[in-house]
């Protein structure tokens, strides 16, 4: 950026309004992914419709001068994950697959550089929560009617369509729900990155008090019924974000919240890993010493490990992007057969089909998501909320639900990641702002 005004200034021209209301409909549309429909042996849902829409849009206003592509230095680190993917469709068995694969993560890849480039103002910021908390807000009624159907209503198309099956968990007189998603556990990584935008928007004044509340219990209470151990990211942004806001004024409560929520999350990993349900499926049992306890592998556990040793078939490349990971049967305490061929864990699943190079590019964007969280404090700017809110968001969903689930190709958190790079570039605005005349913050020399 230079010394010249904030682009956000500027008039705007009707192609980037019309890119800019494109993206607003695609963030809307997010979490509606039911039913979706069979694209290549690919399920699309509505988000991609409205993709489609944006694309050409964002094209329009690009060629017409409206709108101008913009780089960040994170981007070289999606380039490098790309890379990685693209070797591995190269190097595959299945190339027809792998090949298919591929060009859903050029869609997928796309989101952050389109979001760089149509969110350049603290409104643009704005209006994009503005609609993730309204489709967040639907989703908890689709909840709260489903509930309702369970005990009130049973055999309602509503609960057939909202429900998940029970999986690894004993059938009982209570709902899993799914609502608009296709799985339990896409509900909960959705809804934390919900709850995170929703703190942050608060924090910022974005949101009044009483929607705050109303859309913090309905967020909670659509998460709590996805009964998955991404529960556990639930705990853990809440309990982090709890100290960063008290540490200044109750130290004591900040801490005590900060261990609840490390605490908890900790409890759901080893939830994922083990359970007291000896199923004839397991491989082996575990005797907990100076106990009568016994426990069996759960089914990620077993579903790890078969992708662990997959990883050493084809350590550099992978087996090739799109394959199966692993192969793995279990019985579930419903006494269904399930046949599982996905890790349920986001860096096994990159390790066997993309290699040592994909985990390696994939941890290097985490890690500088994380750098990005420097220093660890709320600051009085919206920039410096907004770094702190939306990374712990991407960190919380992308790393710690993806050690029990896979999250990689998830659409809200590639978008996500587009909102950290236009925040970035926000802080960037504000700095340069604020720097006498004629002088640039040395961030901006590095971040350019």
């Amino acid at each position: 950026m230079t010394g010249s005004p904030p682009e956000a200034e500027a008039p705007e021209a009707l192609p980037a309004r019309l890119a800019r209301a494109a993206l607003l409909v695609f963030v809307f549309l997010l979490p509606f992914m039911q039913p979706p429909v069979g694209v290549l042996g690919l399920p699309a849902v509505a988000a991609d419709a409205a993709w489609l829409l944006l694309v050409p849009l964002w094209g329009l206003a690009l060629v017409t001068g409206a709108a101008r592509l913009r780089w960040h230095k994170g981007l070289w680190l999606v380039a490098l994950y790309f890379a990685a993917l693209a070797a591995a469709t190269a190097a595959s068995d299945q190339p027809v697959r792998s090949a298919v694969k591929l060009a859903t993560q050029v869609y997928l890849l796309s989101l952050p550089l389109i979001v760089l480039g149509l969110v350049r103002s603290e409104r643009d910021m704005r209006a994009v929560f503005a609609a993730w908390l309204a489709a967040s807000g639907i989703v908890a009624l689709v909840a709260l009617a489903a509930v309702a159907a369970f005990y009130l209503a049973a055999g309602h198309p509503l609960l057939a369509w909202a429900s998940n099956d029970y999986g690894t968990l004993a059938p009982g007189p209570y709902p899993r729900l799914r609502l608009t998603f296709q799985f339990a556990a896409m509900l909960c990584n959705y809804l934390t990155v919900s709850l995170m935008v929703l703190l942050v928007a608060r924090r910022l004044g974005w949101i009044g008090r009483t929607l705050f509340l109303l859309l913090l219990g309905g967020i909670l209470f659509a998460a709590a019924f996805s009964l998955t151990p991404g529960l556990g990211g639930i705990f853990l942004a809440g309990g982090v974000w709890l100290w960063l806001a008290l540490e200044g004024r109750r130290p004591a409560a900040a801490r005590l919240a900060l261990a609840a929520g490390v605490g908890a999350a900790a409890l759901f990993v080893v939830a994922m890993a083990v359970t007291p349900i000896l199923h004839p499926t397991a491989p082996f049992l575990i005797r907990v010493p100076a106990t009568d306890l016994t426990l069996a592998p759960a089914v990620r556990l077993m579903t790890w490990m078969d992708a662990a040793r997959n990883v050493t078939a084809d350590p550099l490349l992978g087996r090739g992007l799109g394959v199966d990971v692993v192969d793995v049967d279990f019985l579930t305490p419903s006494g269904d057969l399930a046949h599982l061929s996905d890790a349920h864990n986001t860096f096994l699943n990159i390790a066997v089909q993309c290699g040592v190079f994909g985990l390696a590019a994939m941890v290097a964007l985490l890690l500088w998501v994380g750098r990005r969280l420097r220093p660890f404090r709320l600051s009085a700017d919206a920039a410096g909320v907004l770094r702190i809110g939306l990374g712990l968001a991407f960190l919380d969903a992308f790393a710690y639900q993806g050690l029990g689930g896979s999250f990689e190709d998830a659409r809200h958190l590639w978008l996500l990641f587009g909102l950290i790079l236009a925040a970035d570039r926000l802080g960037d605005a504000q700095k340069e702002r604020a720097a006498p005349a004629g002088t640039a913050p040395p961030e901006q020399v590095d971040r350019a």
